[in-house]
């Protein structure tokens, strides 16, 4: 083979990609790495500079015991350079929640550490009386074991219709609501139970909020450092104009640096983007297209990082949310409309607690965010920044007052790094497609593409669960179907598809 000619070639350095690509060659596919940025990761990503080191958007892994990257870094044989930045079982206030029912003035908080063995602290920032705490507690146990099975018959039922047969009390719907916004991007009345009560399963019982000392970023590095190591290909700043398809079936990609072929193309670049952009319209029925360009997007996240002249935060995480600031569809469409909310969830990460070399001796950084509309265009983003800046004031005074500098991210920046926009209101998604009701579960978009040796990895298509993790699981699977259909073609053809 030449060195234009490939195995495999991966679109895409994101979480996806990248750990499709790693076992890839890992497993002695020659694969092709085509990243369109300088720096790689896509939403995974870190930045080191002036002596921080942070992740551009909140994160936190969910679950924490054995996550995707893990069993990733088991098969690299690099286990022992795992080093997530908290143990599941830490046993301080890893957590301060803070939550302001409808006709409370003043927010209520809570403490709570990695594993949550006492709920009495919540029923006191609940307002739950104890004639009801029995009933939630048999609630959340039932959420919390409910089987594979169970789940997938909820995976077109969302989750506002779930709870509304429980009729659990307001509290525990805010906070669930809360929660369809923070962990999955996503509208209480839109997302998939199923999808949601995953999630709360693997927080509750393996751990959230999970960190890497330098970030998120540094998974992608060893990963990358792994696939160049086995001796993978990385060309970075090369945008992938079209995916070659010959005779029915992948043969490689057109890209800005040169034409690259190869009988096998995984692209983590978004599955619309993929679909409706990379390959023609001539190669896939208008059914399909139709069906992939009628999926909905999650929602994005919109960032905030405040540079502290001095250690302020004492824990890793704090949560802040109301009755009135959780969305749901109605009150997302108020804002897409342009009525920005007074106020929001608030998510905040500290990098400090999790990493002592985040930030110069005596100095912190912070990485907030909240949800805001996926289109990379949106108006409303500026008016959301505002929001939460007054929030700060208001609700972490000392924080404010110990701010530095501030930096703002948003879905522009998100599409710019990952997925370009190719649907109006579309690119900035937070997580991706196919985590609402009907869309998600079984009904998720596949990993294999209708056009042999074309396929999906990333959190589009193939997996589920909290993002990060969902869009490595999706790239273990991918990587799975290609050594599978390399196979199926056999030495000679492998050669002859890129010969």
């Amino acid at each position: 083979m030449s060195n234009t000619e490939f195995e495999a070639i991966v679109i895409g350095s994101g979480p996806g990609g990248a750990s499709c690509a790693t076992l890839l060659q890992k497993r002695g596919v020659r694969t092709l790495l085509v990243e369109k940025n300088d720096v790689l990761g896509g939403k995974m990503i870190s930045i080191e500079k002036d002596g921080y080191a942070y992740d551009l958007f909140p994160h936190g892994q969910v679950p924490m015991t054995q996550p995707a990257f893990h069993q990733i870094y088991e098969e690299l044989g690099v286990a022992d350079e795992w080093a997530p930045a908290l143990a599941a079982d830490d046993p301080r206030d890893i957590i301060r929640i803070a939550y302001r029912a409808r006709g409370w003035k003043e927010y209520r908080e809570v403490m709570q550490g990695q594993a949550m063995e006492d709920p009495t602290p919540f029923f006191k920032l609940w307002d739950i009386p104890e004639s009801e705490q029995e009933r939630i507690m048999e609630f959340m146990t039932e959420m919390v074991t409910m089987e594979e099975e169970e789940l997938r018959e909820l995976d077109d039922v969302t989750m506002h219709d779930y709870l509304l047969t429980k009729n659990v009390p307001d509290a525990i719907y805010s906070y669930l609501a809360f929660h369809a916004n923070a962990s999955l991007a996503e509208a209480v009345d839109r997302v998939s139970a199923s999808e949601q009560i995953l999630i709360m399963q693997q927080m509750m019982l393996e751990g959230g909020g999970g960190q890497y000392k330098g970030g998120f970023g540094q998974l992608t590095k060893v990963m990358i450092r792994e696939f160049e190591k086995n001796g993978g290909t990385l060309i970075r700043q090369n945008r992938v104009e079209r995916i070659l398809i010959e005779n029915g079936v992948a043969a490689g990609v057109v890209t800005a640096k040169g034409t690259f072929r190869a009988p096998v193309v995984v692209s983590s670049a978004g599955l619309q983007p993929t679909v409706l952009k990379l390959i023609g319209p001539e190669h896939l029925e208008q059914s399909y297209r139709d069906y992939v360009a009628a999926l909905e997007p999650g929602w994005a996240f919109t960032s905030i990082r405040y540079f502290l002249k001095e250690p302020v935060m004492d824990v890793a995480m704090y949560v802040t949310y109301s009755d009135e600031s959780w969305w749901n569809k109605e009150r997302y469409d108020r804002c897409v409309a342009g009525e920005i909310p007074k106020e929001v969830i608030l998510f905040m990460v500290n990098h400090s607690f999790y990493d002592e070399n985040a930030a110069p001796p005596g100095k912190q950084v912070l990485v907030s965010g909240t949800i805001c509309p996926p289109d990379p265009d949106s108006t409303q983003i500026e008016g959301l920044w505002k929001v939460m800046d007054e929030q700060m004031v208001k609700l972490f005074p000392n924080i404010w007052e110990a701010t530095e500098r501030r930096e703002y991210g948003g879905p522009r920046d998100i599409s710019k790094l990952t997925r370009d926009s190719v649907l109006p209101g579309h690119g900035g998604e937070c997580v991706g497609l196919g985590q609402i009701a009907g869309q998600c579960g079984q009904f998720k978009p596949k990993s294999k593409s209708p056009i042999p040796g074309v396929y999906f990895a990333g959190a589009d298509a193939g997996a589920a669960g909290m993002g990060t993790h969902q869009s490595a699981l999706s790239g273990m699977a991918v990587a799975d179907m290609v050594v599978e259909y390399l196979g199926e073609l056999g030495a000679d053809r492998r050669v002859a598809a890129v010969g």
